[in-house]
């Protein structure tokens, strides 16, 4: 038996329905999965297909910690650019000349 099926085997077991799970499958599958997919896939995998029920992994070291789809404590993972006054003011100039032609 090749890894991918015991894989599949073991998910079976765990009768999990949730988005990660399943996009796992898919992949273990043979279908192409986009960037998120493939995140959300990888921490199904590295939390035991989630068969303890969707919890936070609580591994802040990981690099896609803050892309986990059960985080407990969600953070803004874009932050907005921090504008001087200077900068705003010349942005505002530019637009009052282009709504002024």
């Amino acid at each position: 038996m090749s890894k991918i099926d015991e894989m599949l085997q073991t998910i079976e077991a765990t009768g999990s329905q949730i988005p990660g799970v399943r996009l796992l499958v898919k992949y273990l599958y043979g279908e192409r999965l986009s960037r998120g997919q493939a995140m959300a896939a990888k921490c199904a995998d590295c939390m035991g297909y989630f068969s303890d029920g969707r919890v936070d992994c609580e591994i802040p070291e990981c690099p896609m910690y803050p892309y986990m789809p059960y985080r407990a404590k969600k953070e803004k993972t874009k932050k907005g650019k921090v504008l001087s006054e200077e900068h705003k003011a010349k942005m505002k100039a530019g637009r009052l000349l282009k709504y002024a032609k």
